[in-house]
């Protein structure tokens, strides 16, 4: 079985791929508790502190809560318009002894096991060759395709490592 497609990133699915990185950490999970208890203590001290210490209290955990996402899709947005090799796109081929993934004269191949885990979230497979690094393939992108490259996976990697729907 031999799969092939090409993918152009977009910033939209770099962003939800570095979403689903920052918010899965100790630093996304503080990022969403913080403020939590930041709105909790201003409301709890609302009238025995100053009107202005409470607004300020509230501003900084919305400061909280937008920060990490805002900067995220600028983040994402610069990097897919500049970055020339994120704004061209991939040329994959998926056969049963590996994946290559190639972009003109460049391309990288993986054997199946080598491949750390593959995942889907948020209308993205993700193929992770480590834990941090991945590649990003839109099912929006694959929609054909995406049956045949979840069987062959499904057939290929430990179902520990993978986790497609």
């Amino acid at each position: 079985m031999k799969i092939e497609f090409d993918v152009k990133l977009t910033a939209k699915d770099l962003y939800l791929f570095n979403m689903y990185q920052a918010y899965r950490g100790m630093q996304g999970i503080l990022s969403l508790i913080l403020p939590v208890l930041i709105f909790i203590c201003a409301a709890y001290n609302w009238e025995n502190v100053k009107l202005g210490t409470s607004l300020l209290n509230i501003g900084i955990g919305i400061l909280f809560l937008i920060y990490i996402p805002v900067s995220l899709w600028l983040r994402s947005a610069k990097k897919v318009r500049t970055n020339e090799v994120l704004s061209k796109p991939l040329h994959y081929t998926f056969t049963e002894e590996e994946i290559c993934v190639s972009q003109g004269e460049e391309h990288a191949e993986f054997k199946w096991e080598n491949i750390y885990r593959m995942i889907t979230m948020c209308g993205l497979v993700l193929i992770y060759t480590n834990r941090i690094n991945a590649y990003i393939i839109s099912k929006k992108q694959i929609e054909n395709q995406y049956k045949g490259l979840e069987s062959l996976a499904k057939s290929k990697l430990e179902k520990y490592r993978i986790r497609m729907k």
